[in-house]
């Protein structure tokens, strides 16, 4: 037992070792945007923000990992809907343990689990303004937790990328309400593959089921419109 906790010390030394070196070599390590969407999921979100630009709402992405797509997204929210805040919401620390915990016993495999524990929200912050993002607001936390006051009164674009099937069933409870009529969230990581290591497409069915919507799947998203 004494060893294991020492392990995962030591490991979390190496993470935040890691995360301060990344921020301190960030205008050479991601002097390009970060993007962690595939081009067909990234077309389509932008093509959603573009569409949508005279619905009324904020857009939010939560899930931003290293801030990569809101270094594009955003972009395209200033120029076109203009009074528009872009807001992304994330641990900035990797995965809630009993979140994955979950997964994993759902077969997400444990490795996929460390995947963004080098993050920080320092490293996301600079990462935006060396692309000049200066506007892009970022809420710290877990989704699944975070105060309702730290939400937007209406969203017209949601980019939903927390991977897991608790956090994903749990922002759709919060922001769905929120979606002005003609928005549109997009559930990131809900192909039907054999390969998917992640569980996002059962929190994203479970919530579909219980609120009686049709659970819509479009180049890998899972798709709520309202």
């Amino acid at each position: 037992m004494i060893s294991g906790y020492l392990i995962c010390g030591v490991e979390n030394v190496l993470d935040k070792l890691r995360a301060n070196m990344k921020k301190l070599f960030a205008p050479f390590l991601y002097r390009y945007p970060p993007i962690g969407l595939q081009p067909a999921q990234l077309g389509m979100y932008i093509h959603e923000i573009l569409m949508r630009r005279d619905v009324p709402g904020d857009v939010a992405e939560i899930g931003c990992s290293a801030g990569g797509t809101a270094c594009l997204a955003a972009q395209v929210v200033q120029k076109f809907s203009k009074g528009k805040r872009y807001i992304c919401f994330d641990t900035f620390s990797g995965f809630v343990e009993e979140q994955a915990k979950t997964d994993m016993a759902l077969g997400t495999p444990k490795a996929a689990l460390q995947t963004y524990a080098q993050n920080s929200k320092e490293l996301v912050r600079k990462i935006l303004d060396i692309h000049g993002r200066h506007e892009v607001e970022l809420v710290e936390g877990d989704i699944a937790k975070v105060d309702e006051s730290m939400l937007s009164e209406k969203y017209s674009v949601v980019l939903l990328d927390v991977d897991l099937s608790e956090p994903t069933y749990e922002a759709l409870k919060k922001f769905y309400p929120r979606l002005s009529p003609g928005g549109v969230i997009l559930v990131d990581d809900c192909a039907d593959e054999p390969q998917q290591r992640w569980r996002a497409r059962l929190g994203f069915e479970q919530f579909c089921k219980e609120f009686g919507l049709p659970a819509r799947m479009e180049f890998d998203f899972g798709v709520i419109e309202k």
